[in-house]
């Protein structure tokens, strides 16, 4: 009974998992059988971090407009 219940878990599992593809609209390319790129791969290189920001938030916030820096990079944050 226990395997009976853990091979159905995985049954469904992998048919949750082959449901959540999408596929391409009507038009494209799909049945052509040559692969398309949907999306540029990124590198490592091409995601922004914080000390990328630093020199910029350096120039630009001071102690007397931190509290109005801090509330548009909050709604920002938000807004995302």
């Amino acid at each position: 009974m226990r395997k009976a219940l853990i091979a159905l878990g995985l049954t469904l599992g992998l048919f949750a998992l082959g449901c959540g593809e999408s596929t391409p609209a009507s038009g494209s390319a799909a049945g052509s059988g040559a692969p398309t790129a949907t999306a540029a791969a990124l590198a490592d290189s091409d995601l922004p971090v914080p000390a990328d920001f630093e020199e910029e938030a350096a120039k630009s916030i001071s102690p007397a407009n931190y509290k109005g820096e801090l509330e548009a990079m909050e709604k920002d944050a938000d807004a995302k």
